[in-house]
């Protein structure tokens, strides 16, 4: 797949964002903005394509718009984190409950080559945060997404906002340990005989964003980048 200099824009932005290179200052209510003039500056992109990327950046949910306001990143808090959780236990429990009998053969195959992608990658990127959660958000979109699409456009965002708290400097994730759990629950979601692997997919999630919980909960009660 060949992307436009606006979708490499969106990911530059979004690359910038996760590891905290962005410089940015938070608004008396709490939010961050992201201006053209700050991305053209920090990221060394022309003006247009650092309008374009924002602009689909809000269009897949992962930064907010508004008329007059402009783009805004939402900050980290114990209670949006929280509100998070809970919305994508909602998510899965519905991607559950329409889990067909048998995926189809493309999701399948898809899957599994993302699999095999991660299994492979270079040392170098195995030991990158932000490229392991990039592999995990994409793993994860295409499952629940190949299950039902229909709730592509609510889960986008919310694994997208999933992924800024596991890239949170403070959070410490095992991936090796991570990958070890999840690949064998996938690749059970995609076989002839599914069902039997569900509950224990849920239970990844559980697992996963109680570690999350338990660590943020120790930074700090209000709000953190």
């Amino acid at each position: 797949m060949k992307f436009t200099k606006a979708q490499h824009a969106m990911e530059q932005i979004w690359a910038a964002i996760l590891t905290r290179q962005l410089s940015l200052t938070a608004r008396a209510e709490g939010d961050y903005p992201l201006t053209v003039s700050a991305l053209c500056e920090q990221l060394s992109l022309s003006t247009a394509t650092a309008r374009d990327g924002l602009h689909l950046l809000a269009v897949e949910g992962r930064v907010l718009y508004q008329p007059h306001l402009g783009y805004r990143l939402t900050p980290l808090s114990q209670a949006d984190w929280q509100a998070l959780i809970q919305a994508l236990k909602g998510l899965c429990g519905a991607f559950i409950d329409s889990f067909p009998s048998k995926l189809n053969e493309q999701t399948a195959l898809q899957v599994l080559g993302l699999i095999h992608s991660i299994q492979h990658l270079p040392a170098k990127d195995s030991a990158d945060i932000t490229t392991m959660t990039y592999w995990h958000q994409t793993l994860h979109t295409q499952l629940l997404c190949g299950i039902n699409p229909y709730l592509q456009k609510a889960l986008i965002p919310a694994i997208a906002q999933h992924q800024r708290y596991l890239t949170h400097p403070d959070v410490k994730i095992d991936w090796l340990a991570q990958w070890q759990q999840l690949f064998p629950i996938v690749r059970g979601l995609v076989s002839p005989c599914p069902q039997a692997y569900t509950r224990r997919y849920q239970q990844y999630w559980q697992s996963l964003n109680q570690h999350l919980d338990d660590q943020l909960t120790a930074l700090t009660s209000g709000q953190f980048l």
